[in-house]
């Protein structure tokens, strides 16, 4: 739970950091036409979106370690399924329903806010890259541990395989949404280049 708690500790800062993002860039590319309160709300959608994610992922890292402790070991799997379950439905439930909001500001707007998405997808990958960087070395190194030194005084891998299981899809998932937004972005200079330059 202390990993919870140090999670919970990042949504104000993730907070204040996507409003600066938003207020910058904003400045640069006022191409949205994005009032100023719906870009705070917007932000306050992708922070709690953001937040969520972490929270259900780290839940579904305390069930899988129960999971895979079943194969190293025989301690008991209660506390990390109860914490696994309360995390990951309350992270899920948390970010559908801002998900749901986010969606129905944007519907009655007419606008969506491609920029703070692509804000929120780089932080997004940037927390989840450098979580992969750390949990899949580490699962590999606690499992070969495991088998080469055969000494249960080790104690078992399950929660390196766990994170690093939950933690390098969401890790991979979010380099694609970035690479796809840096396509569209492309799109979009491209697209508004030939617009000028049709314009004498």
């Amino acid at each position: 739970m202390f990993i919870a708690s140090g999670v919970l500790g990042l949504i104000i800062p993730l907070f204040v950091i996507g409003v600066i993002l938003y207020l910058v860039l904003k400045r640069r590319n006022d191409r949205e036409g994005v009032s100023a309160y719906k870009g705070l709300l917007m932000v306050y959608f992708y922070t709690l979106i953001g937040a969520s994610i972490i929270i259900a992922a780290i839940g579904a890292g305390y069930l899988l370690s129960a999971a895979f402790s079943s194969a190293y070991s025989d301690r008991s799997i209660v506390n990390d399924l109860t914490a696994g379950i309360t995390m990951f439905c309350t992270g899920t439930i948390i970010c559908v329903l801002h998900v749901v909001g986010k969606k129905a500001v944007e519907a009655r707007e007419g606008k969506t806010t491609p920029l703070l998405r692509r804000v929120y997808l780089f932080i997004m990958l940037g927390i989840f890259s450098m979580g992969g960087i750390v949990s899949l070395p580490l699962a590999i190194y606690e499992t070969a541990r495991y088998y080469v030194k055969d000494e249960t005084s080790w104690g078992d891998p399950s929660g390196a395989i766990a994170a690093a299981v939950v933690i390098v899809p969401l890790w991979i998932y979010y380099l694609m949404r970035v690479m796809r937004e840096a396509r569209a972005a492309r799109n979009e200079e491209a697209s508004s280049d030939d617009t000028t330059g049709g314009v004498t």
